[in-house]
């Protein structure tokens, strides 16, 4: 996945967190949940086939493929502490 669309991924999670107003919440946890991104990705290509009835795969996908990633959750704290 390139960078870029890790990007904008990330970014439209943020916005939904924020229009909940759960970032602070979020931000509190997201260093707690550090150890068990990557396993939430490997639940979501597991769960891909079933998930793809409700949603688009390629989108499961894609979130996948950010948990797996270790800098996907700096990444989503320092966007959350930006706003």
């Amino acid at each position: 996945m390139e960078e870029i669309r890790q990007a904008e991924l990330v970014d439209r999670i943020a916005e939904r967190v924020q229009q909940w107003g759960l970032d602070g919440l979020v931000s509190a946890l997201l260093e707690g949940v550090r150890p068990f991104a990557f396993l939430g990705g490997q639940l979501l290509w597991v769960a891909q086939p079933t998930l793809g009835l409700l949603i688009d795969p390629d989108q499961v996908a894609e979130y996948a493929y950010l948990l797996e990633q270790p800098s996907t959750i700096d990444l989503l704290r320092v966007r959350l502490e930006q706003c």
